[in-house]
């Protein structure tokens, strides 16, 4: 899983604190972590991607986003986020003033995969892991983006025939469905995704 951290470049002691402790917890959940706040040496897909003029952020999974200062960019980086439909968890302290992209983003349009919380020092933690149980636990789906090749037998051929002849469902989507339901019913595959975070 590859996630973005957006922060709003500052030079505040405090909040060069909570970026440092965003990423810390991301990578500690060893996920692929990408931010404007640091340079990381890019996975030779993203950097192909990158040499070829394509947007590294259009493989990205998920998105931080840090928003209590005002910002431009985060007005340009969140219209992408949406346009994107990606799990976001936009974050803000709760000492900033509430500014009207905040306000606006509480209401009950703004969209299902876009989490906003406030956070405090202390809490700023429990937002981040929260998240990411949130992600883990299949409560967003990923995009499939990963191709994989499979050979089946007839029989197989057949009874996924049969099991989805009448149903909206690709038989992809069939397979996909089953392996996610197998995933979270594994309760030891569980156990190990929690000791990860």
């Amino acid at each position: 899983m590859k996630i973005y951290f957006f922060g709003p470049a500052t030079n505040k002691s405090k909040m060069c604190q909570i970026y440092d402790t965003v990423l810390r917890l991301l990578k500690k959940a060893e996920i692929e972590v990408y931010s404007n706040q640091e340079q990381a040496e890019l996975s030779e897909e993203l950097s192909a991607i990158e040499q070829s003029g394509g947007m590294i952020l259009d493989k990205m999974d998920a998105f931080v986003i840090e928003g209590s200062t005002p910002d431009q960019e985060i007005g340009y980086f969140l219209a992408y986020v949406i346009s994107q439909k990606k799990p976001t968890l936009y974050l803000c302290d709760k000492t900033y003033h509430i500014n009207s992209v905040l306000k606006y983003l509480k209401t009950k349009s703004a969209p299902a995969f876009l989490q906003v919380k406030n956070y405090t020092e202390k809490n700023v933690e429990e937002q981040i892991i929260a998240f990411l149980h949130f992600i883990k636990a299949g409560q967003i789906k990923e995009e499939p983006n990963i191709k994989f090749t499979l050979r089946i037998t007839p029989s197989i051929e057949r009874y996924l025939y049969w099991k989805t002849h009448n149903t909206a469902k690709s038989k992809a989507d069939f397979l996909r469905e089953d392996i996610e339901k197998m995933i979270k019913d594994d309760e030891a595959y569980q156990r190990f995704l929690n000791k990860k975070t």
